[in-house]
């Protein structure tokens, strides 16, 4: 009883990190126009500040990927919420391109060392419950973008700094209260730990699978709404309802995961997801009615929701492979391609259009459905523990 309250006050502290990385993000992309108007960029000034928080992340994850072999996942994860929260009130005070840049680039390295702690974590956490926890943690980020949205909305006659400074603030006062009930991290079979390295095939392959998925994932956020006008003549209520219920889906499909997990084995639960995203972007892109296509990215939603998650938790528990460079290296594939998903749509569409361009999304989401058999797991003994109870 004792092992199952450790494992289960894990849980809980681990979720905090997720929610305020979601949360920091969310409030970030939600009050962007009052960052363009508060510093003076363009449009094409604004794309370049924004790429800055991608790359700062890319950049953070192999680098913490080395520090968690060091000096383990909790002390990670501390030192980039720190830093997260550090630098968030840093946003709001930009006044110049540079500024709102570098700052984009500091939040962007900050969350990556924390994505890289926290993913970590969550593997730990799942070990100690002896049952499937990653897609559950997965859905309060969601939650915790959604959030950030929704405060940045009720926020919206106050300058950004004062809102995120607040926000900082409160997150700040539960952080040692989040990393008192962390784990400690998992020896491995690996004979190296912390080296700056290639992952092994399997993981390679588990992370080529990640970035379809998370390609899609930022393709469809950022251009579904431009498909409903371009293929359906929708109207801008009616094409953020395309999102909308992408986003529900996602978070509905989060909070089930965990239970679907459990219940199928990971590549049929992958493969049959993955078949339910192709469909549902078919949908999305060739049904005759909006509203038919807005159901497409519902199912699109749905199909995506579970398969991230399955992945991480399948790098992480991987045998013999220490779980920091496993979730460092399928971070930073993965969330390369949520990064350079809508450029490569972007690019793309200026050649063949919005619906054309699309049909990579379509690709991406069959290639996971072929492939992910193929790719060798090493999930057979994650939950071999009885659970802690």
């Amino acid at each position: 009883m004792k092992a199952f309250a450790r494992a289960q006050a894990a849980r809980l502290g681990c979720a905090y990190f997720f929610l305020v990385n979601g949360l920091a993000y969310g409030s970030v992309v939600a009050r962007m126009p009052a960052l363009k108007m508060q510093t003076g960029v363009n449009d094409a000034q604004l794309g370049q500040a924004i790429l800055c928080l991608g790359i700062g992340g890319l950049c953070a994850f192999p680098v913490a990927g080395v520090l968690q072999g060091r000096i383990g996942s909790k002390m990670l994860v501390g030192a980039g919420t720190a830093l997260m929260l550090a630098t968030w009130p840093l946003i709001g005070l930009a006044a110049e391109w540079w500024q709102l840049a570098l700052t984009f680039f500091a939040l962007g390295y900050a969350c990556g060392t924390l994505e890289v702690g926290a993913g970590v974590q969550a593997v730990m956490v799942e070990r100690a419950l002896g049952r499937p926890a990653m897609s559950g943690f997965f859905a309060l980020f969601s939650t915790g973008c959604l959030a950030g949205a929704l405060i940045s909305a009720a926020a919206s006659d106050i300058p950004p700094a004062a809102q995120y400074a607040a926000l900082a603030a409160f997150f700040l006062a539960l952080l040692p209260f989040a990393m008192r009930p962390l784990l400690p991290d998992a020896e491995t079979e690996s004979a190296e730990k912390g080296g700056l390295r290639l992952p092994p095939l399997p993981i390679l392959g588990l992370a080529l699978l990640c970035l379809c998925a998370f390609l899609s994932e930022g393709a469809i956020s950022d251009w579904g709404a431009l498909l409903m006008k371009a293929a359906h003549g929708s109207t801008d209520t009616v094409a953020a309802l395309a999102f909308a219920a992408f986003s529900a889906t996602m978070i509905v499909g989060r909070l089930a995961g965990d239970s679907l997990r459990a219940r199928y084995e990971m590549t049929a639960l992958v493969r049959a997801l993955a078949i339910v995203a192709t469909i549902g972007m078919a949908v999305a892109m060739l049904a005759p009615h909006p509203t038919l296509a807005i159901a497409g990215f519902g199912l699109a939603g749905l199909g995506l929701s579970v398969i991230a998650p399955a992945l991480f938790s399948a790098a992480g528990n991987h045998p013999g492979v220490d779980p920091g460079i496993a979730v460092a290296s399928i971070s930073t594939l993965g969330y390369g391609g949520l990064l350079l998903g809508p450029s490569v749509i972007g690019f793309l569409a200026h050649g063949v259009g919005v619906p054309a361009a699309m049909l990579l999304i379509v690709a991406m989401c069959a290639a996971i459905a072929l492939f992910v058999g193929r790719v060798k797991r090493g999930t057979a003994s994650v939950y071999n523990a009885t659970p802690a109870e």
